[in-house]
Formats: structure tokens, C-alpha cells, sequence
């Protein structure tokens, strides 16, 4: 092959270590356990569970991803996707994915703060203003209710938000601690933590970290609503046979199936590349959070429909995915923004390999050319 250096064609394999999936299993056993669907109902009207947080803490949930130097267990971006799959799974009501990408960023964006050490142990709930770094002003805070601080960017500036007490939250139909946080609000207190390049930096590794963490959750909110479709259809009869046996239903479940597992693969591949070749795909954690805020909309409305009429009524357990896979990825601003914000990314790198290939064709048949390498063309995830 012609070029300077060859191209890396890489092994696409996402499977877990037999560590992780050990992890996996006692996280969905902790959260099966802790947070049944009466504990998420319970939690709707302030979108947060003391009672959970607490045991969280206590079973070392929160601090798996956060640095061993203020007394976490040094867990990476993958560990946090696979927390975060379980919280979307069983729609736990705790801020564990946004205080753990906000207190990440505390630690990378200043160091030794002072603050640190209450988040790991959790008794400083952080979170991150998604879209604070596009659009001044007011932020509407994913866990805004019931943080006492937001990582945020003002200006040039990474800065943390301090209040005394969490602002009123924010009314949404799926019992989410959504609330406005306003760097301009004499009751907040702002503590500049970067400027300049570093500022900008450390903001844009945390986003990516949130918009995976955020995408994860989807995911095992899709995931825990299609199996709920998939029990009920194997309950419920019709005509003397359980619906499941109808090819409209089955064929609808396997359809969401494959859209959850597309979803999660996604997911690990923006993880794997974030955590590690982060300038090689930089559009990855976008795409992934835009795919599954579509995944987790269409899954949960599928699911509905399997249940027929019961599935509408606030009564069933599968109406809480579905209010809740239709609020989650808003306040980054949707699908769309996601598209929008991996635009030009994928703009850049289709014009490289445009600019490669049209190289390639133009070198002497009888020597090499030097011609730039346009990088990976997939994915090695270990």
C-alpha cells in the first residue's frame, strides 16, 4: 500500500472482561434489588431518593469511576457507561451519572479542591450544565434539584456553581431533578477553576464523558422497557395463545431488540475511543447520545404498544420508561443538537479520506508517494 505510514485496520470486538461483566451483574443485582418500580414512583415528585443515594454510597456505586486520590475506586469512562446502563435499566431516581462526570471534572480541573473529597463521599452532590458552553445565561441542570453545585462554562471560564440550597426543580412529566441554575443569581457563588485553552480542554473531555454516561442510561432505559414488553408478551393471551406468538408482536421485539443492541455498541465504541484516542473521533460521544435518545423514544413506544390500552395508564410499570425516555436527552438539547454538534467532525474526516484516496490515485504505479494517513479506519477496544 502507498503512503507514509499504513493504515491501522482494527479489531471491532466490545466484549467485556470477565471483571466487568462480574461488575455488571452486581450492579443490576443492586439496583433489582434497591429500586423497584414502587421506589421510583415514590421518588417522582422531587425526581430523587435520599434512601438510594445513601445505599449507593454505601455499596461503593458512586465512587467506582471517581480517582482513588480522594478516596474513589480509579474507575474509567467504561466502568461509568456500565453504571449508568444499570441506573437506566431499573430508572433509578439518583444523580449518580451527572455527579460522577461533574466530580471527574473537578478533579481534572483543579486540583486538590477542597470540594472533592465531600463529592466522593457524597456529601456534596455535583452536576454539569450541558449546554453552558453554547448558549450563556440560565442553564437547565440534568440533577440541578438537588446539586448544590454545577460545573459550567461562563465565557472562557470552567467555573463552579455554589448554592446553599438546590433551586425549585424544574416541572417535567418524568419526575426528572431538572432545575435552572443562573450564574448571574445573586445566591450563587462562582469559582473560576480554568481559563483559556485549559478551560476549554477539560470541558469538551467531560462533555464526551457526560453525552456516553447520558447514552448509556438511554440505553438501559430502552433495554428495561423492551423486556418488560417481552415478559408481558408471554404472559398475556389472545385467542387461547400468548400474544409473544403473533409475528406482529415477536417481529416488533426483536426489531426493538436489535435497536438496543445497536445502541449499546455505539455506546461502547464512543466510550473506548473517548477514554483513549479522544482527538482520533471526536463526533463519536455526540452520535452516540443522539442515536440513543431516538433508540430510547422509539423502544419504550413500542413497548407501549405491546401492552395495548394498560400500557398508556399511569398504573404501568412501562409508562415510566416512556416518560422518562422522552425527557432525559433534553437538556443537551436533544437529537438534533447531538447531529448538529457531530457535524463538523464528520465534515473533517470525510474530507481527509477524500483528500487520501484522491492521493492514492495519483501516485507513480512504480514507487510510493508520501501521502498523509487518514487514521483508523475502525476500532480496537482493547
Amino acid at each position: 500500500m502507498t503512503g507514509s505510514e499504513p493504515v491501522t485496520v482494527r479489531w471491532n470486538d466490545y466484549s467485556l472482561s470477565t471483571e466487568q461483566e462480574d461488575l455488571r451483574r452486581v450492579l443490576r443485582q443492586f439496583f433489582e434489588r434497591s429500586c423497584p418500580p414502587e421506589v421510583v414512583r415514590a421518588a417522582e415528585p422531587r425526581g430523587a431518593d435520599d434512601g438510594l443515594w445513601a445505599a449507593a454510597l454505601r455499596a461503593g456505586v458512586v465512587g467506582i469511576s471517581l480517582p482513588e486520590s480522594a478516596g474513589g475506586q480509579g474507575g474509567g469512562l467504561l466502568e461509568l457507561v456500565l453504571t449508568a446502563e444499570e441506573i437506566g435499566r431499573s430508572l433509578a431516581p439518583v444523580p449518580v451519572v451527572d455527579h460522577v462526570v461533574a466530580a471527574r471534572l473537578l478533579a481534572v480541573g483543579a486540583d486538590h479542591h477542597p470540594d472533592l473529597a465531600p463529592a466522593v463521599h457524597g456529601d456534596l452532590v455535583l452536576a454539569l450544565a450541558p449546554l453552558s458552553g453554547e448558549r450563556p445565561g440560565p442553564q437547565l441542570v440534568p440533577g440541578g434539584a438537588v446539586a448544590r453545585g454545577v460545573l459550567a462554562r461562563v465565557g472562557a471560564d470552567l467555573t463552579l456553581l455554589r448554592r446553599p440550597r438546590p433551586p425549585e426543580r424544574a416541572a417535567n412529566d418524568a419526575g426528572a431533578p431538572l432545575a435552572w441554575w443562573d450564574p448571574a443569581d445573586p445566591d450563587v457563588d462562582v469559582e473560576v477553576l480554568a481559563s483559556g485553552g485549559r478551560a476549554r480542554d477539560c470541558w469538551t473531555g467531560a462533555l464526551g464523558e457526560w453525552r456516553v454516561a447520558t447514552a448509556a442510561a438511554l440505553v438501559g432505559l430502552a433495554a428495561g422497557a423492551c423486556a418488560l414488553a417481552r415478559d408481558y408478551s408471554m404472559e398475556r393471551t389472545a385467542f387461547g395463545v400468548p400474544i409473544a406468538s403473533f409475528q406482529a408482536v415477536s417481529h416488533n421485539l426483536v426489531d426493538a431488540h436489535m435497536t438496543v443492541e445497536t445502541a449499546r455498541n455505539l455506546v461502547l465504541r464512543a466510550a473506548w475511543y473517548h477514554a483513549h484516542e479522544p482527538a482520533a473521533r471526536p463526533e463519536l460521544p455526540a452520535m452516540a447520545l443522539g442515536h440513543a435518545i431516538r433508540t430510547a423514544t422509539d423502544v419504550t413506544a413500542r413497548s407501549v404498544h405491546v401492552h395495548g390500552g394498560f400500557g398508556i395508564t399511569l398504573e404501568s410499570d412501562v409508562s415510566l420508561y416512556h416518560r422518562r425516555a422522552a425527557v432525559w436527552g433534553q437538556p443537551a438539547g436533544g437529537a438534533r443538537a447531538q447531529r448538529l454538534a457531530a457535524t463538523p467532525a464528520l465534515d473533517r474526516l470525510v474530507a481527509r479520506r477524500r483528500a487520501w484516496a484522491a492521493a492514492r490515485a495519483q501516485a507513480a504505479p512504480d514507487g510510493p508517494v508520501a501521502v498523509p494517513d487518514p487514521g483508523p479506519l475502525s476500532m480496537e477496544s482493547r
